[in-house]
């Protein structure tokens, strides 16, 4: 199984991250410079470097937060302009606790889909908290460029696709493969190929085909 960097997508994490570190600057900025102000008509020296220290501080955070926010909505753009397109399957969620809205972690998909027919993984920050609409088993397309995937903006429907019932088997583990074995399914006789240990769907009449670590199928 593959796991792949996160690359956000719909409500995307850095544009949250960049308007969110702009806004710090900017509140910052006017805070600090407002107490500057009062400080020096005060005469209150120590203010005055509270308030420098202030704006540094948050000028400082905003700025950063805007950066990685600015620096990711351009990741995402080039992967969504130059990535290699992959239909898959939405298979679990993950919470992002790193990316907060209301003090709620936004959900990463945990998206699987066949590349040079292996089953892959990608984790794909949503931007959201709410997983409604992103049903399990949905069908999206994503975008693989260089190790990175990022989910196509409005791609979740319910098409059917090539092996869906294996990308969504919680009983196959790409992680554990390293070798198959071609057997004959038990209900309808065709030849399908089975990775040791796990097991698949035939795609021929849907029953669920489970092999031992020897190759020998089980049930």
């Amino acid at each position: 199984m593959a796991y792949l960097e996160v690359s956000g997508q719909g409500a995307n994490p850095g544009k949250i991250m960049f308007y969110l570190g702009m806004l710090f600057v900017v509140l910052g900025a006017v805070i600090g410079a407002g107490g500057v102000i009062v400080a020096v008509a005060y005469g209150e020296v120590g203010a005055v470097l509270f308030s420098v220290l202030f704006v540094a501080i948050f000028c400082g955070i905003g700025g950063l937060f805007a950066k990685l926010g600015h620096d990711n909505m351009h990741a995402s753009d080039e992967i969504l302009e130059e990535g290699a397109s992959y239909l898959g399957k939405i298979f679990n969620y993950e919470p992002d606790h790193q990316i907060l809205m209301n003090g709620q972690p936004c959900i990463t998909l945990v998206v699987r889909y066949l590349m040079m027919g292996e089953i892959h993984e990608a984790r794909v920050n949503t931007g959201e908290v709410d997983a409604t609409r992103y049903p399990i088993g949905a069908t999206v397309s994503i975008k693989v460029l260089e190790g990175t995937a990022a989910l196509v903006p409005g791609s979740v429907c319910d098409t059917r696709i090539e092996r869906e019932d294996d990308l969504m088997n919680p009983d196959f583990d790409p992680l554990g493969v390293h070798s198959s074995v071609g057997v004959s399914c038990p209900n309808c006789g065709a030849n399908i190929t089975v990775p040791l240990g796990m097991s698949r769907f035939c795609p021929y009449c849907n029953t669920k085909v489970s092999v031992d670590a020897a190759g020998h199928v089980l049930g």
